[in-house]
Formats: structure tokens, C-alpha cells, sequence
């Protein structure tokens, strides 16, 4: 009976324990086979030889290679990428919820620990000194490889932080002497969908009208308390997510005078902060105190018969996307659909425009927890010029 099998091996040449080469029936070159005993298995790697003496040659700087990466020998556990990855996360852990999101840790733990292609997976054996930026490019083709479509650049980008982190745990533990420059991800950002003044406008109005028509929504009444949302959070600029507006206590948010606002403790993705509204949010806020009058500091601000704020979530999405829909305004142009995070984006976007261009963007940042190169990058790009603005272009001073 023929064999078939064209990886069938047909020659093979033991050099010395741990390193040999073959050959199979289905190509003309010899293969070396290494052991790996820090991962316990062998890897093999075509040398591209048709000679014997040849390909015993490219298997033994095979092997030297491997050996400089210190892939081959055993790593000691406190020299493995692991071990600084589990420091790593015991450090989130401690934070989490205290002066950080309580989701502070959970996202970087699924990425370290996803299955198959997971940091842990590729990086956790190996010692933390010999990660090079090449090896953090590797990687990268691989979590593409793995995928009918790759990923995007903004998930990309989180994997890459996470590498960082954890080096950076190695640096400041003095395992390694510098970090390796992180590859730089292409991304291309797009506009943030938001509402001009003439939308808001009308998304308000539907609102209220929809209030007051009782409409359910998957059981759910429909009341004012929305109405006062969408202005909250435009007036407010946080985030639409359950580590900060729908983790927001009333024992959380101070009224200030001079001038007039909130002052709210957040807890959001960038760790603790202190928000600072516009003048019109603390009547608002009055409002939506007044919809539960029985409750206290420690009850949320915002559907807080939902302890579960997922749910609160979820319905407030729900709400939200009927009277998007109900105004004709889900569509936002350019491929793009109108969310619940819009209203962040319309409050961030109209505090710029209606300050004429004057408002300071570091303060701005501050308060909303994001960055100067988030503004210039997703909203000051992609705002118009208006005549105020192209006036104070074309001044020349006193």
C-alpha cells in the first residue's frame, strides 16, 4: 500500500539532544526541530537548505537566536511576562471601584487572558527582557491572522496599552532597564455624531411630548425623567456608561455658587475626577430631585429603582432610541446613526461653538475627562467656522 502522506518523514539526523533535522516527502528542505523546555514542546523551522551540512549549520544559528531571545531555556517565574502581568493586575484590582471604575480591571484581564490569541497566550512564557518592538508587530499580524476581519484600531490600540502596562510594571519593579517603543497602530478617525442646535432643539421638544403621551416602551413608562437626562448630560458632559452617569449618587454632586454649578465626583474609564457643569444644570438637577422626592444621598441620580444599572442602561437606550425616532433623528448623516453617547458629544461640541472659540480646551478636557488631543482629534476638526470665528481669525489686536 502507497503512503500518501507527503509530511511523511523520510530522513532524519539527531545533531545533539534537544536540536535534530528531517526531512518529508513533501519539500526538498531539511527541517530543525528544537526543544523548548521553558514551553515544554519542540518547535520546528524550515532552514532552506537542500544540504545536510548546510542545514545543520542554519539549524545551530536557529538555535543561537532562540537562545538570545531566551525562548529555549527555562524562564524563571519572576522574569516571566506572567508574573508582572498577574502584579499588574493585582494593582487594578485594589484600585477598582475605589478611585477607579469598578471595570478597571475586568477589561484588561479579557484581554490578557482571551483565548487563542490573548496576551497571555503569546507573551505569558516568555522573558519579560526579551520583548522587542518586532515582537509587539508579531503580534499584531496574529490577532489579524486569526480573524476574517481584522481588527479595528481602536481595539488594536487597547491590546497595545495593556502590553505597555505590564512592561512598565516590569520597569518600575527594575526587571528591565527601558521599554521598547510600542508600534504605532494607522487609525483613522472619524466624526463624532452630534446634534446641532436646530436637532437638540427638537430632540427636547420630542421628548417632552413623548413624555406626556404615556407611551410605554417594553413596559417601561416614558416620563420627563428622560427629558432631563438628555439636558443633564449635555450640560454636564459625561460619559452615558455605568462607571459614570449611571453610577452617579446624589452624595456625589455638590451645588457651587459664583458662578453657579455642579461640582460632581466621577468615577469613570479615566480614573477619579471632579466634573464641573454649566450654570443651567443645577436646576436640572432640582428637577430630577423633585421626580423622587422620598429618596436619599445614597439612591442613584438617574432611574434609581434599577439597583442593577446595566438594566437602567439598557432601558434608557431603549427611550432614547424611540424618541430618536420619533423626531427623525437617528440617522446623523454620513453613514453615521445618532446614540445616547451623541448627547456628550452635542455637549462638548456646542460649549466650543457657542463660547465662540474661546473657551479654554485644557479646562474643558479636565472636566470631561478626555484630552486635548481627544478635542482637536473628534470634534475641533469638524466644527464649522462661524463669523465669530473667522473674525477673530482675521484680527489684528488693539
Amino acid at each position: 500500500m502507497v503512503d500518501n502522506n507527503r509530511n511523511r518523514k523520510t530522513h532524519k539526523k539527531i545533531i545533539r539532544r534537544g536540536l535534530s533535522l528531517y526531512k518529508t516527502d513533501g519539500s526538498p528542505y531539511w527541517y530543525a526541530r528544537i526543544w523548548v523546555s521553558g514551553e515544554r514542546r519542540y518547535i520546528v523551522k524550515s532552514t532552506r537548505e537542500t544540504s545536510r551540512l548546510t542545514a545543520e549549520d542554519v539549524a545551530e544559528e536557529i538555535l543561537n537566536d532562540l537562545k538570545q531571545r531566551k525562548f529555549v531555556d527555562g524562564v524563571p517565574h519572576r522574569r516571566a511576562f506572567s508574573y508582572f502581568a498577574n502584579m499588574l493586575m493585582e494593582e487594578q484590582e485594589r484600585l477598582s471601584g475605589t478611585v477607579r471604575s469598578p471595570r478597571f480591571a475586568s477589561t484588561d484581564k479579557s484581554i490578557l487572558h482571551r483565548k487563542n490569541d490573548g496576551v497571555l497566550t503569546y507573551f505569558g512564557k516568555r522573558d519579560i527582557g526579551s520583548i522587542t518592538t518586532a515582537d509587539l508587530r508579531d503580534y499584531l499580524k496574529l490577532i489579524d491572522d486569526n480573524r476574517t476581519k481584522p481588527l479595528s484600531p481602536g481595539t488594536k490600540n487597547k491590546h497595545i496599552i495593556v502590553i505597555r502596562k505590564v512592561l512598565r510594571t516590569a520597569y518600575e519593579d527594575g526587571a528591565i532597564d527601558v521599554i521598547p517603543p510600542t508600534p504605532q497602530v494607522p487609525r483613522k478617525d472619524n466624526p463624532r455624531p452630534w446634534f446641532d442646535e436646530d436637532d437638540y432643539s427638537r430632540l427636547l421638544k420630542t421628548a417632552r411630548e413623548v413624555a406626556d403621551q404615556n407611551v410605554d416602551v417594553r413596559g417601561i413608562r416614558i416620563t420627563r425623567e428622560i427629558y432631563y437626562f438628555i439636558l443633564f448630560m449635555v450640560h454636564s458632559f459625561l460619559r452615558p456608561t455605568e462607571s459614570e452617569v449611571f453610577a452617579l449618587k446624589h452624595n456625589d454632586i455638590r451645588l457651587r455658587s459664583d458662578p453657579k454649578r455642579l461640582e460632581i465626583k466621577v468615577y469613570g474609564k479615566t480614573g477619579m475626577r471632579t466634573a464641573t457643569t454649566t450654570q443651567d444644570a443645577p436646576d436640572f438637577y432640582e428637577h430630577l430631585k423633585q421626580l423622587y422626592p422620598d429618596h436619599g444621598s445614597d439612591d442613584y441620580v438617574f432611574f434609581p429603582d434599577y439597583p442593577n444599572r446595566t438594566t437602567a442602561l439598557r432601558n434608557v437606550n431603549r427611550q432614547f432610541n424611540y424618541i430618536l425616532n420619533e423626531a427623525d433623528l437617528k440617522n446623523a448623516g454620513g453613514g453615521l446613526k445618532h446614540t445616547v453617547y451623541s448627547l456628550r458629544h452635542t455637549g462638548l461640541n456646542l460649549r466650543i461653538l457657542k463660547s465662540k472659540g474661546n473657551v479654554n480646551i485644557f479646562t474643558l478636557a479636565k472636566v470631561a475627562g478626555t484630552s486635548v488631543d481627544q478635542l482637536e482629534r473628534f470634534y475641533l476638526k469638524h466644527l464649522p467656522i462661524d463669523e465669530r470665528m473667522a473674525e477673530n481669525l482675521q484680527t489684528f489686536g488693539n
